[in-house]
């Protein structure tokens, strides 16, 4: 079977919009450099404030933190493991500090 040049362009470029739309959004980890430039700078909220309001939602252990850059947001992801022995992970808008997400770690 031959196949017209358009319609192996149209076949590649589905190929390609299926590829992107079946693949995960990642966020990608801020270098230790580039987050004390950014909070220098002001642009963040230190991570130390980050915690205060992590706490007001969630308290417990924090096990883990991450500066990511999700498309074109600064994010703070907080993972806490409450008395309970669950994993809660926060989000928190870095520039402004508002709770983006909060939900139960599986």
């Amino acid at each position: 079977m031959q196949r017209s040049f358009s319609s192996v362009l149209q076949l590649i470029g589905l190929t390609l919009t299926l590829g992107l739309l079946a693949s995960p959004v990642m966020a990608d980890d801020v270098s230790h450099s580039e987050a004390r430039m950014l909070r220098e700078s002001g642009k963040i909220l230190p991570l130390e404030s980050i915690l205060e309001t992590a706490n007001n939602y969630r308290k417990g252990e924090v096990i883990d933190t991450e500066l990511e850059r999700d498309d074109s947001l600064l994010v703070y992801e907080i993972e806490i493991l409450d008395d309970q022995g669950r994993v809660w992970e926060l989000e928190f808008d870095a520039t402004n500090g508002d709770l983006l997400e909060l939900e139960l770690d599986d």
